[in-house]
């Protein structure tokens, strides 16, 4: 059998070649990402090539190309696990407190998860709002974002809902929230937040309690 192989015109590219039924399946697809999400963390995008996630997963060095056209469409999968990955963890805090949280605690607790994750794993946190990475109705990351996005919207209109924030502003409040969150996070992994040393992730409760009484009734 004539395998593919790099030639003229393909800047030494390997080509997918000839499908092998085991590199085909999801489970392959998920092991590529997982090991680029892994590179990403050690290197930074730079590190993170469908040569090197081959070479990690241990698959044949044609495998990640029939899952993934190029490296911007890898990193694209990246950033998708990684919103996947920041709302689980919003979701375990909001449910870590033990018995029936009221549901501005909850919101609350959700809030701090959204910096310290995002603090947590800075290369992962940028990758996700990089300009590179298709962010649109079509693409893995929209998807993956508006899930956790329904999320802090679920936990606002049960705030609504106990009279603990104000009625009628469900769409700007999530907006604010959100929007507020994110360039805490970006700010402070930028440096760019101006205010001296400020932890964010150790303030990240006070923070979140001043952000939360401006929306209160």
């Amino acid at each position: 059998m004539k395998r593919s192989r790099s030639g003229p015109g393909t800047g030494g590219r390997v080509g997918p070649g000839p499908a092998h039924p085991a590199e085909s399946g999801d489970g392959t697809r998920a092991r590529l990402v997982a090991a680029a999400s892994e590179l990403l963390a050690e290197g930074g995008p730079d590190a993170v090539t469908l040569r090197a996630v081959g070479a990690r997963t241990g698959v044949s060095r044609t495998a990640p190309y029939r899952h993934f056209k190029d490296k911007d469409h890898l990193l694209s999968a990246v950033a998708a696990r990684s919103f996947g990955v920041l709302h689980d963890e919003v979701r375990a805090a909001v449910q870590a407190g033990g018995g029936p949280a009221g549901p501005l605690d909850a919101l609350e607790r959700g809030c701090v998860a959204y910096i310290r994750a995002g603090l947590a794993r800075p290369r992962h946190y940028q990758l996700m709002f990089r300009d590179a990475i298709p962010f649109d109705d079509s693409g893995e990351s929209y998807a993956a974002a508006g899930v956790a996005l329904k999320y802090f919207d679920e936990l606002l209109a049960a705030c609504r809902r106990a009279g603990h924030v104000r009625a009628g502003e469900g769409k700007e409040q999530v907006i604010v929230l959100w929007g507020t969150l994110h360039g805490l996070v970006d700010l402070s992994l930028t440096g760019r937040l101006h205010t001296g040393k400020v932890d964010v992730s150790a303030s990240a409760s006070r923070l979140v309690r001043v952000l939360l009484d401006g929306l209160r009734p």
